[in-house]
C-alpha cells in the first residue's frame, strides 16, 4: 500500500513565507554538535519556524530549532537587536518561549528552552545582523496590516 500526495496537498504543506540567512564558519548547534550553513525562517501565516541547514547530517538531527508565534518573534527580535547593539546579555521570557542571549568573545550564544535541556546556538559576529534582520523580516511578513 503506497500513499500518494496530490499536488493540492503538497502546496498546502509548503510554507507561505521563507527567508534564508547565510551564516559564517563560526555557527554551531549543540547538543547535536553540528556546524550550520544557514538559518531558514519559515511561516505558515500564523507561526514562525526557525530551522537550520547543516552541511552534514548523518545522524538525521531534526532541522527545527524553535517555533514562535508573532508576539514571541517580535519580542525575541527586539531583545536580539538590543543584545547585539548594546553588547550585553538578554533574557527573553514570554508565555511561549524562554531564550537567553549571551554576548561572548567571538560572537553570540543563544539558548532555547529549559537550561537543563537547552538547544544551544553559537553565532559569529559576522552574521548576527543578518540573523536579526531575517527574524524581523519574517515577523513583518505575517504581521497584520496597520491602518493609516
Amino acid at each position: 500500500m503506497s500513499t500518494n500526495l496530490t499536488p493540492r496537498l503538497v502546496t498546502e504543506l509548503k510554507p507561505k513565507h521563507e527567508i534564508k540567512v547565510d551564516l559564517d564558519d563560526r555557527s554551531f548547534l549543540f547538543p547535536a554538535g553540528k556546524s550550520i550553513n544557514q538559518l531558514v525562517y519559515l511561516s505558515d501565516g500564523r507561526m514562525i519556524f526557525v530551522e537550520a541547514v547543516f552541511p552534514f547530517n548523518q545522524s538525521h538531527t531534526p532541522p527545527r530549532l524553535i517555533s514562535l508565534d508573532l508576539e514571541d518573534a517580535k519580542e525575541f527580535g527586539r531583545r536580539l537587536v538590543e543584545a547585539v547593539h548594546c553588547a550585553r546579555n538578554q533574557l527573553v521570557v514570554t508565555t511561549g518561549i524562554r531564550i537567553t542571549i549571551n554576548v561572548v568573545a567571538n560572537g553570540y550564544h543563544l539558548q532555547f528552552g529549559d537550561m537543563n535541556n537547552a538547544t544551544e546556538l553559537f553565532l559569529g559576529t559576522n552574521c548576527i545582523w543578518r540573523v536579526c534582520q531575517g527574524l524581523l523580516r519574517i515577523a513583518d511578513l505575517i504581521a497584520p496590516v496597520e491602518s493609516n
